[in-house]
C-alpha cells in the first residue's frame, strides 16, 4: 500500500486557497467537491497524476483543511 498525500492545483500558500484538490487515501484518488462539501472517488487522476506534476504542489492535511475552509 502506498503512502497517503493530498495534493493542490493552483495553491497560493499565504491565501490557503486552490483551484483544485485531491487526495489519495488507501490508494484510491479523490477530488474534493466544494459544492457538495465532500471528497468523490477521482480514479482518472492516476493517470493525471503522473504527468502533470509540475502542475499541482504536494500539500499536507492541514494544508488541504485550510483551503476547504476558503471554500464557504
Amino acid at each position: 500500500m502506498g503512502e497517503d498525500f493530498y495534493f493542490a492545483y493552483d495553491y497560493d500558500g499565504t491565501k490557503g486557497t486552490a483551484s483544485r484538490l485531491y487526495r489519495r487515501i488507501d490508494d484510491q484518488f479523490q477530488r474534493f467537491i466544494p459544492q457538495k462539501r465532500l471528497w468523490e472517488s477521482a480514479p482518472e487522476q492516476c493517470c493525471i497524476y503522473i504527468g502533470e506534476d509540475t502542475f499541482y504542489d504536494e500539500i499536507t492535511e492541514e494544508q488541504a483543511k485550510e483551503i476547504i475552509k476558503t471554500w464557504n
